[in-house]
């Protein structure tokens, strides 16, 4: 009688040799890190190999290693050889200064679409430049600025890799400086990328901001005019600070980050809560309700909030799953 022997698959111990081999490669600079981005279009190789594996691997484990063998060259081959196969790649991650400068502008549009990078954002000690920027980046950078009196900025990343944008260089840096010596109207649409942001000392119109996954960090300015502040929050936490000597409206948004506001002192406020999500939401006992309270959705105001030469509003249009709180 004949007896079929039943052997284990060498497959997956070779796949986490291969792990290694290609990791110690990598280490040696034997395989650029842009080219790891190659396999993203080679994804369909792992379903071929784990069906011959089940197919014909596991009858011999002389096949089985051959199968191995033959999937971990492959990637080698492709991690190291991606350009010259025409394969896409994350490509070489090049750096740019702007220098843009003030000219006549009496006011600027700028609009900024912040990539996986991390991101600080400042206001100038030299007004000469309307904008100053040290950016690096992967792919095209798309930067442009029209307008004479009203200058129009926009700063956009464009990847070379079918959309995907991937910070190889873990010292890759967007420095972004902005001009206090006119009004702002700035919009920041937010990456994976986590964004310090101190905006003291810019002078700002309105800003509009729309968090994504990455922290953020948010420092407000005073300002002898009113502004307004329309934020949507993301998955990574939010950190604001509300100015001193400085009336506004925020407008919040969130989602499953945390947000936390932190008040100066002696400041007249409103919160107005809509709809509170399913996070916890915590503020000081000196808000007094003035309507709702159910569920942790009113208007509450701080005692002397009508007769305050300043007035901070807040209103949470719907606070998501992320805690929020108000201290």
């Amino acid at each position: 009688m004949d007896k079929q022997r039943n052997y284990r698959s060498f497959l997956w111990p070779l796949l986490l040799i291969g792990v290694g081999v290609i990791w110690l490669l990598s280490t040696l600079g034997l395989i650029p890190p842009a080219n790891f981005s190659a396999l993203i279009s080679l994804w369909p190789l792992l379903l071929i190999v784990i069906g011959l594996d089940l197919l014909i691997g596991r009858r011999s484990p002389i096949i089985s290693v051959l199968i191995g063998l033959f999937a971990l060259a492959v990637v080698v081959i492709v991690l190291m050889a991606a350009p010259a196969l025409n394969l896409p790649t994350g490509g070489v991650m090049q750096s740019r200064t702007i220098a843009e400068p003030l000219g006549n502008a009496a006011s600027a549009e700028v609009e900024l679409n912040l990539t996986s990078m991390p991101t600080r954002l400042y206001a100038l000690d030299d007004s000469q430049d309307l904008l100053h920027a040290e950016i690096d980046y992967y792919g095209t950078l798309d930067y442009t600025a029209t307008g004479d009196t009203v200058r129009r900025i926009s700063l956009e990343q464009h990847s070379d890799n079918s959309g995907l944008r991937i910070a190889f260089d873990p010292s890759a840096r967007w420095d972004i400086g902005l001009s206090p010596a006119v009004p702002l109207d700035l919009s920041i649409d937010g990456g994976s990328g986590s964004a310090n942001i101190d905006l003291t000392g810019v002078e700002l119109d309105a800003l509009w901001f729309d968090q994504g996954s990455g922290s953020f960090d948010l420092i407000l300015p005073s300002s002898p005019q009113e502004y307004e502040v329309t934020a949507i929050g993301g998955s990574g936490s939010l950190e604001i600070d509300l100015p001193e000597q400085t009336s506004l409206t925020l407008r919040l948004d969130g989602q499953s980050g945390s947000i936390r506001l932190t008040l100066p002192e002696n400041a007249g406020v409103r919160l107005e809560v809509f709809n509170a999500g399913s996070g916890s939401v915590n503020f000081p006992r000196e808000l007094e309700l003035i309507s709702g309270g159910e569920d942790k959705e009113g208007i509450w105001e701080s005692p002397d909030y009508d007769s305050a030469a300043y007035k901070l509003l807040i209103i949470c249009e719907d606070l998501g799953s992320g805690s929020f709180s108000l201290r």
